[in-house]
């Protein structure tokens, strides 16, 4: 069984003592795990809301503090719409992801009086646009994303962010294999949905003792599982889903699969937190991304999937000429999802300069696989 991450969450990440806490406590957390026979990927640590207007030295100071302690990644929380630094802080978010190599960060577009905020989507498809082209093939994007009404203490990067009365940490699991095992045997979706539930809960549920274990030794509060399978690579969701299709993913019955997948989740008797629902990355996926070479699936279908799936649109390679207003569209949409369906989504692009729709991306990350760049 593979944990995709321990993210621990705190107040200020700038403060000395809460980031070495967290960082000791990450490693007591790995150790454990690993101790009873689970391989922890990474560790990370999450952080509040921009609130106060963050200097670029100061923030690429906590990178280096935070790979002094051995923590894999740093999320730097959201940058909300309504506050008064939220102009100040979305003209550094470039700067911030060109600029490092493990830190993250997010800009919200929903507002909690339940509107979107247009103004800040086209900011924010104004950064996606200036890191596709100031980072190699746009791969700066992976580390950053618009969020709409996605809740706080999420462990999933980038949509993580800290917003507790006090440190708390939480998992998030890769867990495309438990589907795979689920389906693989079922002679029907209802079955293989009661299999996934089942070997969901007996996994999560050694998962989650072990993780109280280790909330009550250091005092810091467990928030839960975010049970949502993560591909990666060869561990893929789109293979393990055609185990109940009755062809490829992306062909007709996806969109019921998909939604059992993610009823299922939402009722596993866990403490979830974050999405628990469907993820559809297709660059961190090969079979997500071999479906969409071959054309069983389009940007209008993962918009469909949306509905009744997790995140939104993760991880979408397009053409590297895209404007800025075509970006900002495509975050509209999925925020309108978000609003009417009162739904966390999100929306992670990855427009790849000198590539047109239908080409091959060359990413050499050994966190991306390499799929055709959509049409949009």
């Amino acid at each position: 069984m593979i944990i995709r991450t321990i993210t621990t969450g705190i107040p200020y990440p700038y403060s000395p003592y809460q980031l070495q806490r967290a960082a000791e406590f990450n490693t007591a957390c790995h150790t454990c795990f690993t101790n009873n026979g689970y391989e922890v990927q990474t560790t990370r640590v999450s952080s509040q809301t921009w609130d106060d207007v963050r200097q670029l030295d100061t923030v690429l100071t906590l990178e280096s503090d935070a790979k002094a302690l051995g923590i894999d990644f740093v999320n730097l929380g959201t940058i909300l719409p309504e506050n008064r630094s939220t102009e100040s802080n979305l003209s550094r978010v470039v700067d911030v992801i060109v600029q490092s190599e493990i830190l993250f960060t997010t800009v919200t577009i929903t507002t909690q009086a339940g509107y979107i905020s247009t103004k800040t989507a086209e900011n924010a498809a104004n950064i996606i646009h200036q890191i596709a082209h100031q980072t190699e093939d746009g791969y700066g994007n992976l580390r950053f994303a618009a969020l709409m009404n996605c809740p706080p203490n999420t462990p999933f990067f980038p949509a993580a962010y800290w917003q507790d009365t006090r440190t708390n940490f939480g998992i998030g699991w890769q867990a495309s294999d438990l589907v795979q095992q689920a389906f693989k045997d079922a002679t029907n979706l209802e079955q293989a949905l009661d299999n996934l539930k089942t070997v969901m809960e007996m996994e999560g549920q050694r998962i989650v003792a072990l993780a109280e274990e280790l909330a009550q030794e250091w005092g810091i509060k467990f928030v839960g599982i975010d049970v949502s399978p993560a591909p990666m690579g060869e561990d893929s969701i789109a293979y393990a889903m055609e185990e109940q299709l009755p062809g490829h993913f992306g062909e007709r019955g996806t969109l019921t699969v998909a939604a059992g997948i993610t009823r299922t989740l939402r009722n596993l008797s866990l403490p979830l937190c974050g999405y628990s629902g469907l993820m559809l990355p297709v660059l961190e996926d090969v079979g997500l991304g071999k479906r969409g070479e071959e054309g069983h699936f389009n940007l209008d279908s993962l918009l469909l999937y949306s509905t009744v799936c997790g995140t939104g649109l993760d991880t979408i390679p397009i053409p590297g000429d895209v404007s800025i207003s075509q970006i900002t569209a495509i975050l509209i949409d999925v925020a309108t999802l978000s609003t009417q369906l009162n739904k966390p989504l999100s929306v992670r692009l990855f427009p790849v300069p000198g590539l047109k729709a239908g080409e091959i991306t060359q990413f050499q990350s050994p966190y991306l696989t390499n799929t055709a760049v959509m049409q949009i």
